[in-house]
């Protein structure tokens, strides 16, 4: 699962940044606002770890804000040092999925991320039952090439999966990757995986039978 980190405090960050990586998180630091919504736009995090005060708190909500706005499938855990009690009554906060109070044991956030990449989205489950009910399934997918780690990452805001690869779109070795993340994910041979349409495009349709 790949994680937007948010904070000020350099310090923190880079800390917080190890400990996911260590964890088998795809840690993304931003230390800024701007620098926040600039990694949000490149790189669709699945979710991000928010410290509300970035300097302010006014700067924190209105990232809360852009961040859902920019995709509305995002998971938001803000931190905070402030009073839980009156920061939960504020109205972007039904937008997070937890207020975190700074303190808690940094083992509480790393089980409670990975209770969240454990927990499969229900659109990716259809696909697999599909399969085992139909034996044939054909599915978008969205590619994002050039990453750091190949996996399924989820599904976009409008339902496709998102799968990414670190291989480079270069003479199909994008594509020849997508298909053995596809196999794995889907538990079958790699023969069994055919791309539709796509060949050169990030937006691409696959065909998978059992």
């Amino acid at each position: 699962m790949t994680i937007l980190l948010v904070d000020d405090d350099q310090d923190q960050l880079d800390l917080r940044t190890l400990l996911l990586e260590k964890n088998g998180f795809q840690a993304i630091p931003a230390s800024t606002v701007t620098s926040a919504i600039r990694e949000a736009k490149a790189q669709r995090p699945q979710c991000a770890v928010v410290d509300l005060r970035i300097p302010t708190e006014a700067a924190g909500l209105g990232l809360i804000r852009e961040l859902k706005a920019l995709d509305a499938g995002i998971r938001l855990f803000v931190l905070t040092g402030s009073d839980a009690k009156r920061i939960n009554m504020l109205p972007e906060m039904a937008l997070v999925e937890e207020v975190i109070q700074k303190g808690s044991p940094i083992a509480y956030l790393l089980r409670t991320l990975k209770d969240l990449a454990n927990a499969e989205d229900p659109r990716l489950a259809r696909l697999r039952a599909q399969l085992s009910k139909d034996k044939v399934v054909t599915f978008n997918v969205k590619a994002i090439p050039r990453a750091s780690r190949s996996e399924v990452a989820g599904v976009t805001t409008d339902g496709v999966m998102k799968v990414r690869v670190a291989a480079v779109p270069d003479k199909g070795k994008a594509n020849e990757e997508l298909r053995d993340v596809l196999a794995a994910w889907f538990k079958v041979p790699k023969n069994h995986v055919e791309l539709l349409h796509g060949e050169t495009s990030q937006h691409k349709v696959w065909r998978v039978r059992n």
